[in-house]
């Protein structure tokens, strides 16, 4: 007798656990107490109603789809109430809760904060003012005393090529370099060529550069200034004399370098030049009438008339200071071809 009756109350306390034991087992994790947002709560109830209505049609054999449809409703949702874990409102809040805290930003908030983040990272990359402009030039240096040397633009982010070349155009190749304040700037060399790249370190700071040629015991001065607004791309700095890989001139020994064929073999003239028209060898050449010569700036080698003088860039271009004339014959990888010179 007293047997049934001690199992009669174990009987009694389980049904009493199973009726509160959702609430209690939430409340534990901080939940049931808890408000939320109604939409919030009712689009993550939408998706986990949808999630658990797929898993479960998709785990349930034929044999339970046919006994749950046996079932009346009332019945399976009264049986789901009633149950440890059944409380839909619970297990709701409970899920709500944990995706806040997993991911407490909405898609479009997301993407207004990445949007942000770009437009902010643009901002500090973007130059303040007006962006630098390269240029190329060439330039004559001054060895003889009292000379000033010449003058190099630079800029904080930006390469510029250094190129030595003799009064012939070819490279002089570079022995040695040495810089005024190493730490305001960065050389580059390859240990055997002419060419020397240099990228200023600082903003504002300018500084100077010694530069040892083969063969030639005059240091060639280079002053570097950086934070210019226009920005040297390529230099290319002609030292005067004959440097180890000159070539022979077909028309004796070289003249003197005369500084205004740089002008024209940069393709920018003097003022007061006038440019000609050049009829042949594809029209890659340009001519202009200055003064009382002409000046030819082309890729050929010039025969016929005579020049007076020359210059050569390391690209193979030439500009050729003759006397005025109509025809001009000249030199393309062995074939002569004739140029016209119209509007002299």
């Amino acid at each position: 007798m007293i047997n049934m009756k001690n199992k009669i109350a174990i009987i009694l306390l389980c049904l009493g656990f199973a009726g509160t034991s959702a609430s209690a087992f939430a409340a534990g994790f901080g939940v049931a107490g808890e408000k939320t947002s109604n939409s919030q709560n009712a689009e993550i109830a939408k998706l986990l109603a949808q999630a658990q209505s797929r898993a479960g049609a998709n785990t349930m054999s034929p044999l339970q789809k046919d006994r749950q449809t046996a079932v009346p409703r009332n019945m399976r949702i009264a049986a789901s109430k009633n149950s440890a874990f059944g409380d839909t409102g619970v297990s709701q809040a409970a899920f709500s809760k944990v995706v806040r805290n997993m991911m407490p930003l909405s898609p479009a908030q997301i993407r207004t904060l990445r949007y942000m983040f770009n437009k902010s990272k643009q901002a500090a990359a973007a130059y303040p003012g007006i962006p630098p402009r390269p240029t190329s030039s060439s330039v004559m240096v001054n060895l003889s005393p009292g000379a000033t040397p010449p003058i190099v633009r630079l800029r904080s982010g930006f390469v510029t090529s250094l190129v030595f070349l003799d009064s012939t155009g070819q490279p002089w190749p570079i022995s040695a370099y040495d810089l005024g304040d190493p730490k305001a700037f960065n050389i580059q060399w390859n240990r055997t060529g002419n060419t020397l790249l240099v990228q200023s370190s600082s903003t504002y700071k300018s500084g100077n550069l010694a530069v040892m040629l083969k063969g030639l015991d005059t240091p060639v001065m280079v002053t570097l200034m950086p934070g210019q607004h226009d920005v040297d791309y390529r230099v290319d700095l002609r030292v005067p004399g004959l440097g180890p890989n000159a070539k022979p001139s077909l028309n004796g020994l070289p003249a003197a370098a005369n500084p205004q064929l740089i002008n024209f073999l940069d393709g920018v003239p003097p003022k007061g030049a006038r440019e000609l028209q050049v009829v042949g060898s594809g029209n890659l050449s340009q001519a202009w009438v200055y003064g009382k010569h002409l000046y030819l700036r082309t890729r050929l080698t010039v025969l016929s008339p005579g020049w007076i003088s020359t210059m050569s860039s390391p690209d193979g271009t030439h500009v050729y200071e003759i006397q005025k004339t109509p025809v001009v014959l000249a030199s393309e990888q062995g074939t002569t071809v004739q140029l016209t010179i119209k509007g002299l």
